[in-house]
């Protein structure tokens, strides 16, 4: 193998590979300019079909060797090697024939291990590579993009594409081997016979040119189909406590069997196009098979072949032109792969467009706060703009507080700061550095952020406060769950820190689960802290520990909170209220009141 892998490494070789890579129709040839593919392991992969199939077809002319001993016998081929005793001959031959087949084997599993080794290894690439993409992708993308879409990606169509990988390539392989060798017998034994068994062969390929390309639009839609099935389901699963508590468990089945049905129908008109396929490839091959069954028997009684050879023609001719049968199997492969390799490709090319400037400074110095506003214009959709030449300062080490009417532009004002969007127009300051010139992992690793739905991760209590720090001590951990008012509920359960969370947090309480958040944050040591509806899901004595929590913090970092509640923000330094887009009116809790304007309705309408 390490000789095979040096060999393949000359410039020779690497044209070659560069050559197939090109030839692959659709998106495949894309896609493998991905993929850093071991060219040593698919030498020994294809050295080891083709020496399958050689292997395969020797014991077809032994059959005729076998009778040209039993017919001539002290005359026949074998015993121009000096064995003349006929017995023997038969003896030669018989092991010769378990020679080959033994080789065979050999060589098929091995085959079948190296194809499969590149099978799982592309598998592996592809996934890991598609999903550190998506990773790096903008919040926008997946707000185009359904999960159901991006899980069918990731697993179905990679698994696809694993299985053709592992199974197609040596298929072709040895088809192509088949028809070198068997074609090149024929061609010595008798070229008219060969040129009658090679009739049918432009057909054959001229009838799967015809059904790839009706294939090819069909396997779209049955990949689409099948992608807004696991969508649906994925959904659903998310809202299973609302669809029980509204007992709407019929309803629902009945939209997955309407969805289910048209992937149901999409797979049948898939099947009934492939389906059609062999039996016109039968007739063909019956044609060639006629033909050399009736010319070779003509020659035999014109003494121009020898009965021997005759035999094994006839045997031969099943072997040469059966394979091309497979051609409807490969192609039904390819274009049901090509339908996942695109889908694949589509995301392996998708390129964020938030990321990090030529010139952004890794190690941006962010240790104040300070947050500037300026002048910044941006909208969901450009014929809607939300901020128009908006400017605000939020001083450092201070609690700032945004409230408004849903759509105002609250949370809005968060997602800008963390750049999960890309500004219009204007500029957004920390410290006086604009964010664009920071890089995102500085950015981001300065401010920590808790928003409404806490995101736990399937591992221990002690872990969730760790994630994203993870070189934080126990003596940190423990530390951040006392600031977070977590330490103890912590304690009260079974294994306390080592508690393992279940998937989303289930054995915790909304509460728990926010104050885990909080704890994630403060072990950051992040100088801005942003709490987004923190508060907006957990019950009165709850939102008080969370509120208490905030309360302790103020004063150690700029504090962020955006909330509904107004209960929660009524510790902040400034409350900024927001409308539309714009400023309403600004102060702290007991200004505001005494303006008697927005806010205070606000407050009275919640109280």
């Amino acid at each position: 193998m390490q000789i095979l892998n040096r060999l393949s490494k000359n410039f020779a070789l690497k044209i070659l590979f560069k050559g197939i890579y090109c030839m692959l129709p659709g998106p495949f040839g894309a896609l493998f300019e991905h993929i850093s593919i071991n060219r040593g392991k698919v030498v020994f992969a294809t050295l080891c079909s083709v020496l399958n199939k050689v292997c395969d077809i020797v014991p077809e002319i032994l059959i005729g060797i076998s009778i040209d001993v039993v017919v001539n016998q002290k005359h026949s081929l074998v015993a121009k090697t000096g064995i003349i005793d006929p017995i023997h001959q038969l003896y030669l031959v018989a092991a010769i024939t378990a020679g080959f087949w033994i080789f065979e084997s050999v060589f098929e599993y091995l085959y079948s291990l190296a194809w499969n080794d590149i099978a799982h290894t592309i598998q592996h690439d592809l996934r890991v590579q598609s999903y550190a993409t998506l990773q790096s992708m903008e919040l926008s993308y997946f707000e185009r993009t359904t999960n159901g879409q991006l899980l069918n990606t990731l697993h179905d169509d990679i698994n696809q594409l694993k299985q053709f990988l592992s199974q197609t390539p040596n298929e072709v392989i040895q088809l192509i081997t088949n028809v070198v060798v068997l074609g090149g017998i024929f061609f010595v034994l008798t070229p008219m016979i060969a040129l009658m068994a090679l009739i049918p062969i432009p057909f054959v390929v001229g009838i799967a040119y015809h059904f790839q390309h009706k294939l090819a639009v069909l396997y779209t839609v049955v990949r689409d189909a099948s992608a807004n099935v696991a969508g649906w389901i994925a959904y659903r699963l998310h809202g299973i406590a609302t669809i029980k508590s509204y007992a709407t468990e019929v309803y629902e089945v009945a939209g997955l069997e309407l969805e289910s049905r048209k992937y149901l129908i999409a797979n049948s008109q898939a099947s009934k196009t492939q389906a059609q396929y062999i039996p016109i490839v039968r007739m063909a091959i019956m044609a060639g098979f006629i033909m050399v069954l009736l010319l070779g028997g003509i020659y035999v009684l014109q003494g121009k072949l020898p009965i021997n050879w005759y035999a094994a023609l006839i045997f031969m001719s099943q072997r040469f032109l059966w394979p091309f049968t497979s051609i409807s199997t490969m192609t039904d492969m390819y274009e049901q792969s090509a339908a996942c390799a695109q889908r694949v490709l589509a995301i392996l090319q998708s390129r964020p467009s938030i990321q990090d400037m030529p010139c952004v400074q890794n190690h941006a110095n962010i240790s104040k706060g300070a947050v500037l506003f300026q002048n910044i214009m941006f909208g969901y959709t450009e014929k809607n703009p939300l901020f128009k030449g908006f400017t605000l300062e939020i001083p450092s080490k201070k609690t700032f507080a945004f409230v408004g009417t849903t759509g105002s532009g609250k949370s809005t004002i968060v997602k800008l700061l963390l750049r999960f969007y890309q500004l219009h127009a204007g500029s957004i300051l920390i410290d006086g550095q604009d964010i664009e010139n920071i890089s995102l992992k500085t950015l981001r690793s300065s401010i920590g952020f808790v928003s409404q739905e806490a995101y736990m991760v399937d591992a221990t209590i002690a872990d969730n406060i760790r994630y994203g720090s993870f070189d934080a001590s126990d003596a940190d951990v423990i530390a951040a769950a006392q600031a977070a008012q977590a330490h103890t509920f912590i304690l009260a359960l079974p294994q306390g820190y080592n508690t393992v969370v279940k998937e989303h947090g289930k054995n915790l309480s909304g509460g728990q689960r926010q104050r885990l958040a909080i704890a994630r944050a403060l072990i950051k040591k992040a100088p801005i802290l942003i709490f987004d509806e923190a508060t907006s899901a957990v019950d009165n004595e709850t939102e008080a520990a969370i509120g208490q929590a905030i309360a302790d913090l103020k004063h150690n970092h700029t504090i962020i909170i955006i909330a509904h509640r107004l209960t929660t923000v009524r510790i902040a330094d400034t409350i900024c209220v927001l409308q539309n887009g714009e400023i309403a009116e600004m102060g702290s809790h007991d200004e505001l009141l005494e303006k008697n304007a927005l806010y205070a309705r606000l407050w009275k309408n919640q109280t």
